[in-house]
This record gives structure tokens, C-alpha cells and sequence, in this order.
């Protein structure tokens, strides 16, 4: 039945004006006496499976089960862990260094954010941040992390180090209206040089916030601060934004760079000689992540990309290791 019902919404219908139209149709069902006999709890368990049949990207029926309770659970308990570790400051920024080549020295650093969770452990972002964004608290700990990179700032240049300082933003963010006031006060209160910080934003959340990503770029821009797109060549790849958006450069993502190894053929690293071609003919800088190889690390400096960082070099550090790295 739910099949049938699914394939009957999904046909495509046409509006007066001839316009097609398509809709999908997510189900969600509990059984009767199997997951319970009451009806009040019948609705619930059927909704809790229908949200989980949202996050699905095709039409589909899910059931209830015990791991989806199990699931919701642990995601209402991890998001008042979340509210908790802003209101408690639980959170912290690692560095890591991005090298020139043909110096051989750091010329800036990506901040990456960490949760230093009560129980000890340090929580990676991949475990948090999508959370963070459903949920509308990817707003404060974007102004956390936009507050404590000014702050990094000002003990580096305390330290007579003039680097700069890229942070990421999220598609919750770029839509948040006072991100841009925001940024610029907190700059001005840090009195750090805005030319020290750079934003990075990927592919997907210029093109699904053009209109929001490109009042936020030339904005931001006006203040002297440098973007980045960041995973090019992972998401839509259009082209005609490289020429319209106001940005610095496009970031080389990983996964490309990791198909650099010895059994490597010509086609698989033909996107990153493209992506570096495609830069330099566009006059933006070019940076390549994930370089873990000397292979790979040559393979860059013969293509004219001097710009990386990776593990070779260093991982994300504590500031304190960081400066350390600076000196040496």
C-alpha cells in the first residue's frame, strides 16, 4: 500500500500554465499490537518513523523500531549536551598550519573546532556540527568561533606573528542577517587587521545562498577579509559563480589529492591539474588540503601548487603547540 501511495504522488502533474510539477511523499508507520496497543503512542511511534523517513533523499516508508527511539534519544540528549558546552564555553580552536612551499614556511592556519566534552574526551566536529546545524545552534558556535579566532589573532600578533586565520562557515550561518555586523564588530572591539582573517564556504551553500552568500562576500570583502571556497570540485562545480562571486581563492579538496599515489593513472589527477589551471586563469590563489605523501607533495610543487596542508606537515594542534611550530 505504501508503495502504491508513494508511486501515485510521484507521477508528475502540469499547471494551467503548463508548468510540470513533482511532489514526493514520506510514510511513517507503527503496528498495532506489535509496538503498542495504545492508540496515542500508535501516532507517535508512525511520527518518529515519518521524520526519520524525511532525512531520507527519495520518497520512501520507514518503520518504527526500537533504534529509531534509541536514535532520538541520544539526539535530544546530545543537544542539551551541545546547549550546555556554549552556555560553559567547552569548546576550543586547533590550527592547522597551511605551508608555502617554496619557502617552506606557514604562512596561515585553518582553525578547526573541537569540544572539549566534561567526561575528558575530545569530541571531533563531524559528531556535533550537523546537529548543530538542524538544530539553529550552529548560530552562537559560529560566534564563538568568529570571537575566538580574533583572539588568536591578537596573541599571535602580540607574538610579532602576522598570519592569517581562515574559519569555515555553514549554510545556518551565511543565511544568519547579522553574521556580517557581527563580524565586523567583533573585529573592531578585537583590534585585529581584517586582512589576517579568511572565510571559507563551500561550493553547495554559495549556490543553494546565492543571493544571501553574495551580499555576506562583498561585504565581508569591503572589510579586507579574504575568501575561500573550500571542497571545490566535490559540489555543483558551475563555473559562471567563480566569475561573479567577490573571492580570493578555491581550496583543492582532499579526496582528489589523496588519488595521488604510485598506481595513480593521468585521469585521476587530470580535476586538481584542471582546478589549478582554472585558478590561475582566473588570478585566485589555489590551496590544496590532504597531503599526506611526498608523492603527493611533489606532485604539487610540479604542477605550480605551492599552497597545502595535510598531516605530512602537521595535524590540527593546540595554539600553545602551534606557536611552537611557528618558531621552529
Amino acid at each position: 500500500l505504501a508503495n502504491e501511495l508513494i508511486n501515485a504522488s510521484c507521477l508528475p502533474f502540469y499547471l494551467s500554465s503548463g508548468q510540470k510539477c513533482e511532489i514526493g511523499l514520506n510514510i511513517g508507520a507503527a503496528a498495532f499490537p506489535l509496538d503498542t496497543t495504545k492508540a496515542e503512542e500508535l501516532l507517535q511511534f508512525a511520527d518518529l518513523a515519518d521524520h526519520s523517513a524525511k532525512k531520507q533523499a527519495v520518497s520512501n516508508i520507514k518503520f518504527y523500531s526500537k533504534e529509531l527511539v534509541d536514535a532520538s534519544r541520544q539526539r535530544i540528549e546530545m543537544e542539551d549536551a551541545l546547549r550546555e558546552a556554549i552556555s560553559k564555553n567547552e569548546f576550543v580552536l586547533y590550527l592547522q598550519p597551511i605551508l608555502d612551499l617554496t619557502s617552506g614556511k606557514i604562512i596561515k592556519a585553518e582553525a578547526l573546532i573541537r569540544w572539549h566534552h566534561p567526561s575528558g574526551d575530545i569530541i571531533f566536529p563531524d559528531a556535533f556540527i550537523p546537529l548543530a546545524e538542524q538544530t539553529g545552534l550552529i548560530i552562537p558556535i559560529g560566534k564563538w568561533v568568529v570571537k575566538e579566532a580574533c583572539n588568536i589573532l591578537q596573541k599571535l600578533s602580540a607574538i610579532n606573528e602576522e598570519i592569517q586565520l581562515s574559519i569555515n562557515l555553514s549554510p545556518r550561518q551565511v543565511n544568519d542577517r547579522h553574521l556580517l555586523e557581527f563580524i565586523q564588530d567583533t573585529i573592531s572591539t578585537a583590534k585585529v587587521n581584517p586582512k589576517h582573517l579568511e572565510l571559507e564556504l563551500t561550493e553547495g551553500v554559495v549556490i543553494d545562498n546565492y543571493d544571501k552568500a553574495l551580499l555576506l562576500l562583498k561585504g565581508v570583502r569591503k572589510l579586507g577579509i579574504r575568501v575561500f571556497i573550500d571542497d571545490f570540485g566535490t559540489g555543483y562545480s558551475s563555473l559562471s559563480y567563480l566569475q561573479k562571486l567577490p573571492i580570493d581563492g578555491l581550496k583543492i579538496d582532499r579526496t582528489f589529492v589523496k588519488q595521488i599515489n604510485k598506481n595513480s593513472q593521468d585521469s585521476e589527477s587530470a580535476i586538481i591539474r584542471a582546478v589549478i589551471a582554472l585558478a590561475q586563469s582566473l588570478k585566485l590563489g589555489v590551496v590544496a588540503e590532504g597531503v599526506e605523501t611526498e608523492l603527493q607533495k611533489d606532485f604539487l610543487i610540479q604542477n605550480n601548487c605551492n599552497i597545502v596542508q595535510g598531516y605530512l606537515f602537521s595535524q590540527p594542534i593546540p595554539f600553545d603547540n602551534f606557536c611552537q611550530l611557528l618558531k621552529k
